[in-house]
């Protein structure tokens, strides 16, 4: 793979991670201040369920690869949908984010489950936006793929810890990352749509 293509591609994955994960952000934060002193925890939870995503989706997009390759770039369709449908909620006044368990958990594997489920419970447009990236693309994209994600994953999680101490951050965040993801999700789409040097469709 050529240098701009490698670039075009780790641009891309890592901004569909953002995209797919900006409510995951907020949440992640919250669970950082409810539960701050157990913050490992909290990172060990998050790991485990954003690693459990990413697995998920690779066998997904590995599994999509036994459809005719004729058809595999149709399947861009899928997140443009999804772009769609959360920009019409963004006109609509309807924001993804979901709320937390009130209740303080008094232990460590409590507290590491609840974060483990709060990510997964928020995981479904992560798996399918990877899943059709993975399936799109040349199997020699899938490691920059996979290692935008474990990049994103490590600044995610450190976004959310910053955010504690510089509140602006959890404003812009909650106020504008559901506006731009419709938008990255539409241009990911869009990619898997064409005909480009790292996908699977015949040349």
């Amino acid at each position: 793979m050529f240098v701009i293509e490698v670039l075009t591609i780790v641009v891309l994955a890592s901004a569909a991670f953002a995209a797919t994960n900006l409510d995951n952000l907020v949440l992640l934060a919250a669970l950082y201040s409810r539960y701050e002193q157990r913050p490992a925890w909290v990172i060990f939870g998050y790991f485990a369920g954003m690693l459990i995503i990413g697995g998920v989706s690779l066998a997904m997009g590995k599994a999509s690869e036994l459809m005719p390759i004729t058809y595999l770039g149709f399947l861009g369709i899928i997140p443009i949908l999804i772009g769609i449908t959360a920009l019409v909620n963004v006109f609509r006044g309807i924001t993804p984010l979901g709320g937390t368990d009130e209740r303080r958990l008094d232990s460590n594997l409590a507290v590491f489950t609840a974060t483990l489920m709060t990510q997964l419970s928020n995981g479904a447009d992560t798996i399918v936006t990877f899943s059709i990236l993975i399936a799109d693309t040349v199997n020699s994209a899938d490691h920059w793929i996979g290692l935008s994600f474990i990049l994103m994953l490590c600044v995610l999680a450190s976004a959310a810890y910053y955010s504690l101490r510089h509140q602006w951050l959890s404003g812009v965040l909650e106020r504008y990352g559901h506006v731009v993801t419709p938008f990255i999700l539409i241009s990911v789409g869009l990619y898997v749509l064409a005909n480009t040097a790292t996908d699977m469709m015949p040349g």
